[in-house]
């Protein structure tokens, strides 16, 4: 037997004499040829299935053992006739695969399952001819430069070496037992995925054969229905920025309503009042972060059509309590505190909205793909913000105005479009290959159970919250401090939730994709896109009530009769930087995604800076309102580069990681970017209250320098560790 380079050989090695039955071929194979594993494929109409499987060597992504390997991924898998096993079936020939990318001569195609044999370290894979179907062999340690020969003797003719005796006719299989035989391949046909297929059988979105013909208008169409459902995601997540200001609104009209005796304020205390709404968006954004935690491993356990249907679905529930708890003046604080965090559903969708989309799109593509979801569905904060005072103004479904606003109205409006949007996620959405049980019954169980692991972490922090309240909230260093304590604490004990309340098999997947934290490049992207997305969401929950308490107040506290509308110019600040997202997306897949970050975190130093200057000067005159244009120019720069640069960093993350990594650390870094939405309310509250809004905004772009540097060094620079 010739030698391999690198490889473990014997001098003999025991030849099959045939037929024998794959199930038993299979083991002494992987033996003699020392491969990982090896898999018998058989034709069923126009597709070919695992019949056999045999793993050597199981082991996860990390090197542990686990249920996922290569060969056990593959086994799920439908091959087409276009693909490497098709081709050996029709031609007879044996075929040497150790170029993922490389394409057949006079055609397109590549190895059809290329990404998976990334994902899993794969080096080389060979197929050969076996009865009237193939075996495949592979290694994960070696590149073969040529077909073992323990495979070579498989094929044709039996070959028995010298000293070896023929196997007895008890090794003989009964091939009609064995597989279907079928006419010849067509090397030029496959079988699509259908349309209406919950769970589709094969996904490779690379291949240009595959993407061209049935990829592409399935991948459209889970991304044209997780678009809108995500957009009321963060539509209901992100509504407590504008609510608060009209509680606000409704309070000064009518000094009897909301007046939230609760929180133990001195009356005349108009910026403790101030603060304490300010703080509502802040425990939403707190919630919707910490949900994004379990979102963002859920992907690979519920799969992508259960995630997306059950967060607009649950997220109803919250609506109902806004409709009732506003339709009474008297309602407690507490009780606002509690609903506040349900709403989190939509900050937690973010997460596995973006991982799931991800899977369905070619690398080519994803930047667009990406930059759509994200920012059509960021929208969803200038819709809130834009339709909310709209809806509040009417009395469009009843009941009576309370300090001439109907609040009540918000929660009854978003009810009837969450239905309407989840509506089709239960019917058109598809489940990757490998994602999900398989069950509609058993993806949502999995999903309550980890989306209520997620439930037990913010509520933790939401209690945590409404009792240190009476001691914290006069004081501003301190409701800075408790802010990043919560979130710490929110995110701990939601990790620790998912571990210990998991079941074996999710455990086993949690594992898998936890190799994501024992790279350096995870927690460098984390530390870019809290600045990006953390920068958008947290500006967004906080800009409508900045506008208000900047430039509708007079240095002495009174109103200011100039002040401009926070409703009318609101929803500008979330509306740009929402569609600078897909520019930046697609200004990424021209000249790379650290490009565009870098350009773009230069801009946003330089806009923070600028907009900190507007706010001091303007707290200080008597007429605010004159520098009202050039601070809410500067914001919507200061929104225009957060949103391209949530583009560009999400690219970046798609570049450097494999799909089934790619998913788990884009959902990761969203979810601790989004505590953004509870740390920047937070501590514009706390510098509302003792005067120093501009020092936080100082103190943003300070870290905005840290952020540049870590892109340039690791990404950017010529001869960058990871050019992106």
């Amino acid at each position: 037997m010739s030698e391999i380079p690198g490889r473990r050989t014997s001098s003999t090695y025991t030849h099959i004499i045939g037929p024998r039955d794959p199930a038993e071929l299979l083991p002494e194979l992987c033996t003699q040829a020392v491969a990982d594993y090896a898999i018998f494929w058989a034709k069923e109409n126009d597709e070919f299935l695992a019949v056999h499987q045999h793993d050597c060597k199981p082991a996860s992504l990390d090197g542990k053992r686990a249920p996922e390997t290569f060969c056990s991924e593959s086994a799920k898998i439908r091959l087409p006739l276009m693909s490497a096993v098709g081709r050996v079936a029709d031609s007879g020939q044996e075929d040497l695969i150790t170029d993922w990318d490389a394409v057949y001569p006079g055609t397109l195609v590549s190895f059809y399952r290329g990404t998976l044999a990334k994902t899993y370290g794969m080096k080389s894979v060979a197929c050969v001819p076996y009865l009237e179907g193939v075996i495949e062999i592979g290694s994960r340690t070696d590149k073969w430069t040529a077909i073992p020969d323990a495979a070579k003797a498989v094929m044709g003719k039996p070959v028995q070496a010298k000293g070896v005796k023929d196997e007895p006719d008890s090794k003989v299989a009964d091939v009609s037992k064995v597989l279907d035989v079928h006419d010849k391949l067509d090397p030029l046909s496959h079988a699509a995925p259908r349309w209406r297929d919950w769970q589709l059988t094969h996904w490779e979105p690379e291949d240009e054969v595959f993407w061209r013909t049935h990829g592409s208008r399935i991948a459209w169409k889970n991304l044209m229905i997780s678009i809108p459902n995500l957009c009321l995601m963060f539509a209901t997540w992100t509504m407590w920025s504008i609510v608060a200001t009209m509680i606000q609104k409704a309070h000064e009209a009518d000094e009897t309503a909301y007046v939230f005796p609760d929180l133990g304020l001195d009356p005349a205390d108009k910026k403790g009042y101030k603060s304490m709404l300010l703080l509502l968006p802040s425990i939403a954004g707190l919630a919707g972060a910490t949900l994004r935690v379990p979102n963002s491993f859920m992907m690979s356990v519920t799969g992508g059509k259960t995630t997306n249907a059950m967060n607009s679905t649950l997220a109803i529930l919250p609506m109902i309590a806004i409709g009732i708890a506003f339709s009474s003046s008297a309602c407690p604080y507490w009780l606002l505190c509690i609903i506040a965090p349900c709403c989190g559903f939509g900050g937690g969708a973010f997460a596995s909205s973006m991982s799931g989309i991800s899977f369905f799109f070619p690398k080519r593509q994803q930047g667009m793909a990406l930059g759509l979801n994200a920012g059509i569905g960021n929208l969803g904060v200038s819709v809130t913000q834009l339709v909310l005072p709209l809806i509040a103004s009417v009395a469009a479904f009843g009941g009576s105005a309370i300090g001439g606003k109907w609040i009540m109205n918000c929660g009854w409006f978003y009810v009837i479009l969450l239905a309407a949007a989840a509506a089709p996620a239960w019917v058109f959405m598809n489940y990757m290959p490998s994602h999900g049980s398989g069950s509609m019954l058993k993806n949502v169980v999995a999903y309550l159970r980890l989306e209520g692991t997620g439930f037990i972490g913010a509520g933790v922090g939401v209690g945590l919250f409404i009792a240190s309240n009476r001691w914290v909230s006069t004081s501003p260093a301190l409701i800075i401090v408790r802010v990043f304590l919560l979130a710490a604490i929110a995110c701990i004990v939601t990790l620790a939730s998912m571990w210990f309340m998991s079941t074996k098999e999710i455990k086993e997947k949690l594992r898998t994709q936890s190799v994501i934290f024992k790279d350096k490049h995870t927690w460098a992207m984390t530390w870019l896109y809290i600045m990006t997305f953390g920068s958008f969401i947290g500006y967004a929950s906080a800009f409508p009530k900045l506008i208000q308490d900047v430039f509708g107040y007079l240095p002495n506290g009174d109103p200011n009769p100039h002040a401009p509308s926070a409703a009318t110019y609101a929803w500008m600040g979330a509306c740009v930087g929402s569609l600078a997202r897909p520019v930046g997306g697609w200004l990424s897949d021209k000249w790379s995604g650290s490009v565009v970050t870098h350009w773009g975190t230069i801009i946003e130093i330089l806009s923070t800076v600028a907009v900190g200057v507007l706010v001091r000067v303007a707290g200080n005159s008597e007429t605010p309102e004159k520098f009202f244009a050039p601070f809410l120019i500067a914001f919507l720069v200061l929104f225009a580069s957060t949103g391209s640069s949530n583009g560009s960093t999400f690219r970046q993350m798609s570049v450097i990681y494999p799909p089934e990594l790619a998913g788990p650390v884009l959902g990761w870094t969203s979810a601790v970017a989004a505590y953004g939405a509870s740390v920047f309310p937070a501590c514009f509250a706390a510098g509302l209250q003792g005067n120093f809004v501009d020092i936080v905004l100082f103190a943003f772009a300070g870290y905005y320098c840290t952020c540049l540097g870590v892109n340039y060094w690791f990404y950017y620079r010529k001869n960058a560790e990871k050019p992106c």
